[in-house]
């Protein structure tokens, strides 16, 4: 067990949360919230300062947003393509209420989803929020107060919301069949549309062919075939080890689904799809019901159970399943993957420990050095029956950061191009590597900038593999966190933004993003 004092533990409980958060949640705050003392009725809205709480410092900390914005024809610096067209669609925790004494210590992704939209079209740009109205937003909109407790903690909630969708829609964003999709992996999405970003279906289920009680957050699409394909954990209920595996044709109407067990009831953040598999890293962020029941946050680091690789066929029954074990590591997020014969390949962002010091570690300290994300390459061999391991590398070794992407056009196919977010002293950063030349390149803004994540946009419809543009969020720590939308060429990312649109204020954050190209959405006016 740990030795350190309490205010040694919440000193680097903070520096892990500012770490960490600074990029994945730029704009939204570092932390959570407590509340004055509950009087009878709805209190006034009031954010405490303590930064170690839910939305704490709100407002002026820039620790919670909580306004659904219109911004007609932003200030832009630089220049746009002409031939840029389309809408990159973010999505973050953002504190709707505060949160009540007791759960005070609640995790900053807890906060309700803000979707975000940029329409950028003929050198203009348009900007527009809205919160995803799920069942929770509208039960706490109703009373004016929160409602739920601790993050997927579903004993820490107000009797009156028994039976309501926990899920707060607040990771990632998809669209597919016409419509603009927002996960959270405890839940089933919600469906928004792409031009309003108003809530079509705060419990979408594929026209009831969706048979999970949960949604990962990072689905696939088939670049060959159009199909969508997707998985639930837990997804018979709270510490359930069952594992819901479907796919939908592009019509958004489910084709196959299966069933597989996993070896624990373990976060699974993100999987892997190739033409022919489907692979699931189960990570030692393990399910810890004892802790749940006493009123702590789902999840806590066990580091005496092992990781898991599983690799199932796609398509199939789910009765070939196997599971590989090896190093001992924490992947959260795919950069890429694909199946050469009966040789798996899955490229992962992760540590070598616990990786969210907002999770509890069970039985050691919080490592940051451990806790260093690298690409890591898995290699399953099928062919050798007896095979129950994986081999794992880590590429580019001197390179650290966290959310993995690459050119979404070739989710399930072979790569060359991939992208990260960095992190450091002298600031954050977005690393471009080619494994075809194993070399990386880096766009660095300095230390006066917070970089949110990094989306890939393709150059035109006829681009080659990783020829466009990251796209993201800076934030400017000089200027009380305001925000530019920055825009690098993939061909000289190392010179810098080529436009940025100029925002007069600290935007909503996110955690992850997505963009659509115009031809691809209903007609928008410009």
């Amino acid at each position: 067990m740990s030795s350190r004092s309490d205010d040694d533990q919440s000193t680097n409980e903070l520096r892990g949360r500012r770490a960490f958060l600074g990029a994945v949640t730029a704009g939204v705050g570092l932390a959570a919230t407590g509340v004055a003392p509950v009087q009878a009725g709805s209190p006034p809205v009031q954010f405490p300062g303590d930064r170690m709480t839910f939305g704490g410092g709100g407002s002026a900390a820039g620790a919670v947003n909580r306004s659904e914005v219109d911004l007609f024809d932003c200030e832009v610096d630089g220049h746009l393509p002409d031939d840029l067209d389309g809408a990159f669609f973010r999505v973050g925790p953002d504190p709707q209420y505060p949160k009540s004494d007791k759960y005070a210590r609640d995790i900053v992704f807890d906060g309700e989803g803000h979707v975000s939209m940029f329409r950028i079209s003929g050198g203009h740009v348009d900007y527009k929020t809205r919160y995803a109205r799920t069942q929770r937003w509208k039960a706490q909109h109703a009373a004016r107060r929160s409602l739920f407790g601790m993050y997927r903690n579903p004993t820490t909630d107000d009797p009156s919301v028994a039976g309501l969708s926990r899920g707060t829609a607040n990771t990632q964003l998809f669209y597919h069949h016409g419509k603009l999709l927002v996960y959270k992996e405890d839940s089933p999405p919600v469906a928004m549309d792409p031009l309003t970003l108003a809530t079509t279906d705060d419990y979408y289920t594929f026209g009831g062919g969706f048979k999970s009680l949960t949604h990962t957050a990072h689905p696939k699409i088939d670049p060959l075939t159009g199909e969508y394909i997707s998985f639930g954990y837990e997804a018979k209920g709270l510490a359930s080890d069952d594992i819901y595996i479907f796919s939908t044709d592009k019509h958004g109407t489910v084709n196959w689904e299966t069933w597989i067990k996993a070896p624990y009831a373990g976060m699974i953040h993100d999987f892997a799809v190739t033409q022919k598999h489907i692979a699931f890293f189960v990570i030692p962020m393990a399910t810890n019901v004892e802790r749940i029941r006493a009123g702590a946050v789902h999840f806590a680091y066990d580091s005496t159970l092992p990781s898991y690789m599983g690799v199932v066929r796609r398509g199939g029954d789910g009765k070939d399943i196997r599971w590989f074990t090896g190093q001992q590591l924490m992947c959260t997020h795919v950069m890429g993957a694909w199946s050469d014969g009966e040789m798996v390949y899955v490229d992962m962002d992760g540590g070598e420990a616990n990786q969210f010091p907002f999770f509890p570690n069970l039985y050691e300290p919080f490592d940051f050095q451990k806790a260093a994300g690298r690409v890591r390459r898995f290699k399953m061999n099928l062919a050798n029956k007896r095979s129950k391991s994986y081999e794992v590398e880590t590429l580019y070794p001197e390179v650290t950061g966290a959310l993995a992407r690459q050119d979404d056009r070739f989710h399930t196919l072979p790569y060359r191009y991939g992208f990260l977010n960095l992190f450091g002293p002298a600031g954050g950063g977005w690393a471009m590597f080619d494994h075809q030349k194993k070399l990386a390149k880096v766009f660095a803004p300095g230390a006066d900038v917070n970089l949110a994540e990094a989306t890939f946009v393709p150059r035109n419809s006829a681009a080659g593999e990783g020829d466009g543009y990251l796209i993201g969020v800076a934030d400017h720590k000089s200027e009380n966190g305001r925000s530019d939308l920055i825009l690098v060429d993939t061909q000289h990312i190392d010179a810098g933004p080529i436009a940025r649109v100029k925002m007069p204020y600290r935007v909503v954050g996110q955690v992850h993003g997505f963009w659509v190209p115009a031809a691809q959405l209903p007609q928008m006016p410009v």
